[in-house]
């Protein structure tokens, strides 16, 4: 990943991008003002904003930025064998609840073609009383990403294969993080926090700024390591998750534009879905291939400010955010 000595000029760049679309939306969305209208607003634009700002400090450091970013009202569904959550008693089984509402990955490509990549999955929640407040149901999605039962999907558009995310790579404890979010203030917040089977649920708290910034330099408490063409389960689903998406297509008619393919650099449109980690193409064509998909199109619907904040995450892809970071292969001034 980066160098650790830029994480703090990379989180104090981030941080007034949060604050600004949480507070106002941005070019392709319109203020938040709930749980759906905030993890769109954050995809579209919050992402868009902040690779804009890290863009040249990664130029004068020697390294360049690549995002993709995609908003889906939408969650894959799974279902999972497991007792009744400590505080939830009627939870049957086999237990039906959503994934999570956002992944976040992050791949480091070096000049000789090998990958490091970062991924986490977010499960979005509006703060009450300055903290998560999970009732009924929701406590079901907790338990999912807190002991990470074996689970499968529902929908088809997944492999049917039972998933066990509790093997390596490690750390398993860094797989999901919730996201706490709260517009009702002059100084808005999203704040990631870790979760755990016992109390408290919630625990190590950190703003998105701070966290961006050390998963991009490979902080270990930021994202779990996975492996790009992996056959754990883990590499698998975060590679599943990201292809998924990217075949939905991009529908440019729609209200709000649902996918926000954006390159920084001079890069060229090839379709390739994966990379290679021992591939000898040079880093420059990789990075053109490996997001040569966002420029020919990705699609759906969009989902405009009216959709009711409280409705229900339907079955199919996820919101995915995608970064790539590498070196230059040539002087950044040329």
């Amino acid at each position: 990943m980066l160098p650790s000595s830029l994480v703090h000029d990379l989180s104090l760049a981030a941080g007034p991008i949060v604050d600004h679309v949480l507070l106002n939306g941005g070019p392709r969305t319109g203020k938040p003002h709930g749980e759906v209208s905030a993890v769109r607003t954050m995809t579209l634009d919050g992402f868009d904003g902040v690779a804009d700002k890290w863009a040249p400090i990664l130029k004068a450091a020697g390294f360049r930025i690549e995002l993709v970013s995609v908003f889906c009202h939408s969650s894959p569904q799974v279902k999972f064998k497991s007792s009744a959550h400590p505080r939830y008693a009627r939870a049957t089984s086999p237990t039906r609840c959503e994934l999570a509402d956002l992944l976040i990955v992050i791949d480091y490509l070096d000049l000789k073609g090998a990958v490091d990549r970062r991924a986490v999955l977010v499960q979005a929640k509006m703060l009450k009383g300055g903290g998560f407040k999970p009732s009924g149901k929701e406590w079901n999605q907790h338990k999912l990403l807190a002991w990470l039962p074996d689970f499968t999907f529902e929908s088809p558009l997944y492999d049917p294969a039972k998933r066990n995310l509790r093997k390596a790579p490690r750390p398993k404890a860094q797989t999901a993080e919730y996201a706490g979010i709260d517009l009702n203030s002059a100084s808005p917040e999203w704040r990631h926090e870790l979760t755990r089977p016992s109390t408290p649920w919630f625990h190590s708290p950190i703003c998105l700024a701070d966290y961006l910034a050390s998963m991009a330099v490979g902080n270990p408490s930021c994202g779990r390591p996975a492996i790009p063409g992996g056959s754990d389960d883990w590499s698998f689903t975060v590679d599943e998750l990201l292809r998924v998406t990217a075949a939905q297509g991009l529908t440019k008619g729609a209200a709000v534009v649902r996918g926000n393919p954006h390159t920084l650099g001079s890069m060229a449109a090839t379709p390739l879905l994966s990379l290679s980690s021992a591939s000898a193409v040079p880093v420059h064509l990789q990075l053109q291939q490996f997001f040569g998909v966002a420029a020919s199109g990705m699609g759906g619907s969009g989902v405009g400010d009216g959709d009711e904040e409280d409705a229900s995450w339907p079955d199919g892809p996820i919101s995915t955010v995608h970064m790539l970071l590498g070196p230059w292969d040539e002087p950044p001034d040329r």
